[in-house]
């Protein structure tokens, strides 16, 4: 952090993550000891490897933010009331309950099976890749379908709704999109490796 020519730009202003802070590194003229070297020369294949259990921490937290958007709206259609009844009481808010409960539960599968499934401490391509891909879309889905049931509420700062939405895109972006992962899924179900700079 203290070398000379290294610096840090300004942090980022993102949509999400805001709890998180992001900004560029600068290196100018900056000399990195060799103790600080992550990999070896020759080494990028080893540090892109690393992706793959890098893809299943993105997952967890995508996962983190559909099942605490699913906690946080089943409590919500309990309490609130329409029509002289909780709105839980609709079989319509019900079976949007269920669905997103079923996309919650097979995310978390896909990413305990990625894990399970490890070799050598890190999990393959296209388990992680399955994983991140499918946990990433289901939060944008979970987290939009709660906000929905939860109404103003949901859209409102004051609850915790808004920026579960915000940063299940984030979540998305990071660590490969959701479409990259899609050609790593189908890579790794051919065997081959497809350059799509061609």
């Amino acid at each position: 952090k203290d070398a000379p020519g290294l610096s840090f730009g300004p942090n980022e202003e993102l949509m999400g993550f805001r709890g998180v802070p992001s900004s560029d590194l600068n290196f100018d003229d900056c000399e990195i000891p060799a103790a600080n070297v992550i990999v070896p020369a020759g080494g990028f294949k080893q540090l892109m490897e690393a992706f793959d259990l890098e893809r299943c921490g993105n997952a967890t937290m995508a996962l983190g933010q559909a099942s605490g958007a699913l906690e946080d709206v089943s409590a919500y259609v309990q309490e609130r009331k329409q029509f002289g009844k909780p709105i839980v009481e609709f079989q319509a808010v019900q079976l949007k309950l269920a669905e997103m409960h079923m996309k919650v539960e097979a995310a978390r599968l896909l990413i305990w099976r990625a894990a399970s499934l490890a070799q050598d401490g890190l999990p393959s391509v296209l388990h992680s890749s399955t994983g991140k891909c499918f946990a990433n879309t289901i939060a944008r889905e979970v987290t939009g379908d709660a906000m929905q049931l939860m109404g103003a509420y949901g859209y409102s700062k004051d609850f915790p709704m808004e920026r579960r939405l915000r940063d299940s895109w984030g979540w998305g972006i990071a660590g490969g999109a959701i479409d990259i992962q899609k050609t790593n899924i189908a890579g790794a179900l051919l065997g081959r490796r497809f350059d799509q700079r061609r």
